[in-house]
Order: structure tokens, then sequence, then C-alpha cells
């Protein structure tokens, strides 16, 4: 098949992979000749089997669209960790960045895809390589706010400060979105809360966002002069200091936290005791509206029969048959203590 004819069939198989019809996919895989062409087609195939049959029909692992997104990129952003891993074991190129320099590594922690991360970091993916605006994987995982992939950063000796184009850090980030223990975890990891880009520290992003709890963990720490510049040197005494610190601040944390919680808990259960008291309250004021009503209705009912009896026989005098009018407040009472009892 010549080129033209390589590239309709490559175009036709794409489209059934978008539309998820791997059956009409495969059967045009023998038509798509050049591995950049079936490279394309290995964009869209984010299904174990495709990818499988695309390389090995030698598609182009490494193949990219025109922003620079291979497929390796779209499996980490689709969260497809088996097709990472045939991909990589196909040997894609790890840290192969789009036109905006985003890895798949930076991908996968964007997306919150801590498996897709953990297959990367065992491929030996740069850590902390930054995209365009000097974002790394860990500044990503922060801001989305994944605790998992950044937990497998810092074991992976991401530099915890590592700052973007504006100057700000991960745990910057971690403050402005409000993501408390995100914040804790790389405090605990050494974290420096005196560095400063141009909104201000950790802490003053906290409190700008309202995160009062971040802001109060924050301040626990104290605040160091803040002329001291994003990656200037750390002494072993200075971060073994800092990671002692963190650890007695995130406990106190911990703790304030637990405490409203519990407070929280004590309220609400207080006031579900207070509505139990008052419904069974309510409900016995109606069993004794009943009693009074229905001892009432009695009292009528002897009432009625000694004037029946005192009367007799004589024909002159007519005895009511209609109910009191005692009698028949008594029973309008009672029916209504009954309505409100049942609904109790």
């Amino acid at each position: 098949m010549d080129a033209s004819g390589s590239i309709v069939a490559a175009n036709a198989m794409v489209d059934a992979l978008r539309r998820g019809d791997e059956a009409k996919a495969v059967d045009l895989i023998d038509r798509v000749t050049g591995a950049a062409d079936l490279g394309l087609c290995l964009l869209r195939a984010c299904n174990g089997g495709c990818v499988q049959l695309l390389l090995a029909a030698h598609a182009a692992v490494n193949q990219a669209d025109r922003k620079g997104v291979t497929p390796l990129i779209v499996a980490c952003v689709k969260g497809n960790g088996d097709c990472v891993r045939l991909l990589l074991g196909a040997h894609a190129v790890v840290d192969q960045a789009t036109s905006t320099g985003s890895t798949p590594l930076i991908m996968a922690c964007d997306k919150g895809h801590g498996d897709c991360a953990q297959l990367l970091l065992a491929a030996h993916a740069a850590v902390d390589q930054a995209d365009s605006d000097g974002v790394t994987p860990l500044f990503a995982a922060c801001i989305k706010g994944d605790g998992d992939c950044a937990k497998l950063l810092l074991n992976a000796h991401a530099a915890v400060d590592q700052a973007d184009s504006n100057g700000g850090t991960p745990l910057m980030a971690a403050c402005i979105k409000g993501h408390g223990d995100i914040v804790k975890l790389l405090v605990h990891a050494g974290a420096r809360t005196d560095l400063r880009c141009a909104a201000g520290t950790a802490l003053d992003l906290a409190e700008a966002q309202g995160h009062t709890v971040i802001a109060r963990f924050l301040r626990s720490r104290g605040r160091a002069p803040a002329t001291i510049a994003a990656g200037a040197p750390v002494s072993s005494a200075e971060r073994a200091a800092a990671e002692r610190a963190a650890e007695l601040a995130a406990a106190a944390l911990l703790a304030e936290e637990e405490a409203e919680a519990a407070h929280k808990q004590q309220a609400h259960t207080k006031k579900a005791s207070k509505k139990a008291k008052a419904k069974q309250a309510g409900a016995s004021e109606a069993r004794a509206s009943v009693a009074s009503a229905s001892a009432a209705a009695t009292r009528s009912a002897e009432a009625d029969n000694e004037v029946a009896a005192a009367v007799g026989d004589d024909e002159d005098v007519v005895c009511p048959h209609a109910p009191s009018a005692a009698a028949d407040e008594a029973l309008r009472v009672a029916m209504a203590a009954a309505q409100y009892e049942g609904l109790v």
C-alpha cells in the first residue's frame, strides 16, 4: 500500500479507536504500513490489547502529535497503568516532554494518578524536571492535593523547595489550595516556611485564602526573616532542627483538629438528644390528652344513662340519643390527640 493509502487507513483507525471500536481498529492495522502512522494510532489506543497489537506491528512508540504529546503522556493523563507499563516495556522515552515542557511524570501527578507516577519513577523518570512555567511534578501534586503522589516524589528525593517561574514553592501551592495534609507532609520533609514570592510567604497565602487551620499550623512554626531567597543552602543541622520542629507542629495541629472534630460530634449528639426528648415529651402529652378525653367521655356517658333511668318509660319525655356537648368535645380532643400520637 502506498503512503497515501497508509495515511487514510491510519485516519480510519484513529477514528475507530476514538469511537471505541477495537474490532474495526484491529482490522485496519495491516493496512497502516508506516511506523509513524502506526505511532499516531498509538496515541488513541488506550486499551491494552490495541496497544500490544500496535507495538507488535512496530508502531513508533515515541511518535508525538503537533503539541508534542506522546502515547506515554496520553496513558498517564488517562491513568491507564497497563498502557504505561506496556509503553515503558517497549522503551518509550520516560521524560519526553510536550511543547510546553510537561513530562509524563508531571501529567500523572497533575491528574493524581499515583500508580502511573510510581511506574515512571521506577523507570528512572527525572523527579525534578520542570515545564516551561517551572512547575515540577511535586508542585503539580501539591496543586492537585494528591498526598500519595507527593509522598512518592518526596521518597524519590524530590526538591521540596524548588520554585516555579513566579517564585512559588510547592508549600505555597498547597497553602493556596488549602491542602492541609500536604502542607504537613511538606513541612515534615523540611520545606521552608520563610521563603517568599511576590504574594508573600506560605503563611501570608494561607491567611489570604482563609485557610485558618493551615495558618495556625504555619504560625506555630514561627516566622523566620523573610529575606532568605528560595534555593539558599541549608545546613544539615538546620534541616534536622526543621524536621523536629515540623514533627512537633504537626502533632499539635493533629491534636487540635481531633479536638475540634470531637467538639462538633459532641454538639451534634447533644442536639439529637434534645430533639429526641422533645419528641418523647410530645408523645407523653398526647397520651395524657387521650386518657383525659376518654375519662370525660365515660363520665358523660354515665350521666346520660342516669337520665335515661330516671325517666323510665315515660313517652312524653324524649331521651336524647345524640352525645352531649361535653362528650362531643371530649371525642374531638381524643381524635386530635390520637392523630398527633400517630404522627409521633
